[in-house]
């Protein structure tokens, strides 16, 4: 049975294009069942047997190795891609599939949450409607940074399994080490900025121009850059879950401690004496 707490975050994003109609045809498509009118549970049975190669058997592969992996392969890129639906229940199904893989590779002494916010729009009762505007909202809203890299991890992870199972001379490369030396901890410390007192961070900005140099900050325009020695805190003009593209300014740069708890600490003390003067915009803290 699907719950919010667990299915956690929703998917990357995917909007349709909204499209113009008669109001009688758009009620005759609302007629139409497909599918995606099946409960949940349903769907997700569905595609799960999918996977199953007993419950599902093939003529077309002899190794059961290569099957296993071109039927993942098949849910990742192709069935994901035929309704929104569809895309949020096969991405629940590949995230429980690689999320042991995915903390397993997690640095001595760091600390990871893929799943932050308990949100699922497969809560939705629009979900898979394209004719209520409830349905074009971006299942984009809510995932935490985490989340992303989560997801990243699992594309580069299935691609990984399909080429190997091609050709016995393919070679993994340093992606997965590039998750887990860069992205990995720069998201967890983004997502991580949320337990800062609201007097220094807030959630959003709800205004379509930039936010204004000062405090608290919006986390929805916040990055993290790490270096062997700092992170630096940075304020961008729009949101990072936007497409568009626009400036940054560095906020406050601090020492990172060994954990990224204790370097989220850090930031807080800067953003501290930030507001007490100590230190200017911009500033580095020792």
């Amino acid at each position: 049975m699907y719950t919010s707490s667990a299915l956690s975050a929703p998917p990357p994003p995917y909007v349709p294009t909204p499209t113009y109609r008669s109001s009688h045809h758009a009620n005759s498509i609302k007629r139409k069942k497909g599918i995606s009118a099946l409960p949940l549970h349903l769907i997700h049975r569905i595609l799960h047997l999918t996977l199953d190669q007993r419950a599902t058997p093939s003529n077309f592969w002899s190794d059961s190795e290569e099957e296993r992996v071109r039927r993942i392969w098949a849910l990742f890129r192709g069935l994901r891609g035929v309704n929104r639906v569809f895309w949020l229940v096969a991405t629940s199904i590949l995230r429980a599939m690689y999320l042991e893989s995915y903390l397993s590779h997690i640095k001595p002494d760091y600390s990871s949450d893929p799943f932050p916010y308990e949100s699922s729009h497969l809560d939705d009762p629009s979900l898979g409607d394209a004719t209520l505007d409830a349905s074009f909202r971006s299942v984009y809203e809510g995932r935490g940074r985490e989340t992303a890299v989560f997801d990243r991890y699992i594309a580069v992870k299935v691609g990984q399994e399909l080429r190997t199972v091609e050709s016995s001379l393919s070679e993994e490369g340093e992606a997965v080490d590039d998750i887990f030396k860069r992205l990995q901890p720069t998201a967890r410390i983004e997502d991580l900025l949320l337990t800062i007192p609201s007097q220094y961070i807030i959630p959003s900005f709800s205004s379509p121009n930039p936010p204004p140099r000062g405090l608290p900050l919006p986390q929805s325009h916040l990055s993290i850059t790490l270096t062997p020695t700092w992170a630096q805190l940075y304020l961008h003009s729009h949101p990072l879950s936007s497409s568009r593209r626009g400036s940054r300014e560095l906020v406050v740069e601090v020492r990172r401690i060994g954990t990224l708890e204790g370097t989220v600490k850090r930031i807080e003390d800067g953003l501290d004496d930030i507001q007490r003067r100590l230190v200017s915009w911009g500033g580095r803290v020792q």
